[in-house]
């Protein structure tokens, strides 16, 4: 009898007379890290009383600092919103819709949107992987400008995929405010 033997027994000889505790799919599933950082496409994420289901993730990439972008839909009422991700230093999380605000490029270093003035913050080009509940993953690239209020707690995003121009706002919100759900796939 081997030093495991002794622990935890002899394996049984006839395992298909016992049940299974764990489900052979769910032997081989990706380890996954926990918290807004972690969410996926098919998850659902409840904010402000509303469960979503992801159906993109966005994953940025500039100079080896990353950050997250996922793609909401309500599936009964159709809202749609975005939730970014990163964690510099500590965890920030943004809650986002699309806007029409009708810009042309060079994009101006301040912008004005519901009564806000926003600064630009930021401004560089990112390699983005897309990952959809519909299509393969892909890669492209993106040029972003951020942009903040005199507090700090909203954001203005312009982000230019090809010829077009994409506008966003948004504010900061606490990861606490989110419940995830992880039902997603492995990608």
């Amino acid at each position: 009898m081997g030093f495991l033997d002794f622990l935890f027994g002899k394996p049984r000889q006839d395992r298909s007379a016992a049940p299974a505790l764990v489900s052979r799919s769910t032997q081989s599933l990706p380890a996954r890290q926990p918290g807004v950082l972690g969410i996926r496409v098919g998850d659902v994420v409840t904010y402000d009383a509303t469960d979503f289901v992801v159906r993109n993730r966005y994953v940025y990439e500039n100079h080896g600092f990353k950050w997250y972008a996922y793609h909401l839909v309500d599936t009964i009422s159709g809202r749609k919103l975005w939730i970014d991700a990163e964690d510099d230093d500590e965890l920030e999380v943004a809650v986002n819709q699309p806007i029409n605000l009708s810009l042309s490029l060079p994009v101006p270093q301040q912008l004005q949107h519901a009564g806000r003035t926003y600064y630009l913050d930021e401004h560089g080009y990112a390699r983005v992987l897309i990952e959809s509940s519909d299509s393969p993953p892909r890669y492209t690239e993106v040029e972003f400008w951020d942009f903040c209020d005199d507090s700090e707690t909203h954001f203005l995003g312009v982000e230019r995929w090809g010829n077009e121009l994409e506008v966003s706002t948004g504010k900061t919100i606490g990861d606490y405010e989110l419940n995830i759900l992880s039902v997603g796939g492995g990608n």
